[in-house]
């Protein structure tokens, strides 16, 4: 991420279709033990460490016959000095050891954020050179973060669904 006081921001989904939201749904035994396992693969999926990892909006709850958890995490990584994926996960899961359902629902963005701070990065010279480069150079350099975007989040949900799966079989 730039950090800068300033700065021109361009944001994309990855993924193109509307509304761009990987959703995923498992029905059957223990969906609590998900909320584990997808804090293990958030940090392997996207090989970022726990402090690019942000855990929002999170609640527990426990009765006699379930156990409820729902939170947001939101994943940064860099991908070089101007561009970052944001990748937000949203997790639901109700139930005990032999029924329950779980969701996720999954929303990947890129961003490519340029310092606008100085009076040189603020003139019109400084302006064409940048669009010049963004356009000669930089889209395609964009394009292969989206494409990256897309594929880390289709193998993190290929991994969850492995996981529905041996939680299925119970061998979790």
């Amino acid at each position: 991420m730039v950090f800068a006081r300033e700065k021109m921001t361009i944001e994309d989904i990855c993924f193109y279709s509307e509304p761009g939201t990987v959703e995923l749904r498992y029905v059957g035994p223990n969906p609590v033990a998900l909320y584990a396992k997808c804090t293990e693969l958030l940090k392997s999926v996207w090989n970022v460490p726990a402090s690019q990892i942000q855990e929002i909006k999170s609640s527990w709850g426990k009765s006699a016959e379930s156990e409820k958890v729902e939170c947001t995490w939101w994943v940064f990584k860099d991908m070089d000095i101007f561009s970052y994926l944001m990748i937000r996960i949203n997790f639901k899961a109700e139930g005990n050891k032999d029924n329950g359902k779980a969701s996720l629902n999954i929303k990947g963005y890129m961003r490519t954020e340029y310092p606008q701070d100085t009076i040189w990065q603020r003139s019109i010279l400084y302006e064409i050179v940048r669009t010049f480069w963004h356009r000669a150079f930089y889209r395609r350099k964009r394009e292969e973060y989206a494409e990256e975007c897309r594929h880390t989040i289709i193998y993190f949900e290929q991994l969850v669904k492995e996981y529905f799966d041996k939680l299925k079989k119970g061998e979790e």
